[in-house]
């Protein structure tokens, strides 16, 4: 009995650190992308 509640555990543990790690991954790239956007757009403004 124990065994199989210290097994789903386990399992929703990687699953939520999966889940978290991929969440992260997003936002951080979502981050970067948009100071990608905001540099661009400022060296567009600067050229002019």
């Amino acid at each position: 009995m124990t065994d199989r509640s210290s097994a789903a555990n386990s399992t929703y543990k990687k699953l939520a650190v999966k889940w978290l790690n991929e969440a992260l991954c997003f936002v951080s790239s979502s981050v970067v992308a948009d100071s990608f956007r905001l540099r661009n757009r400022q060296l567009l403004v600067a050229k002019r």
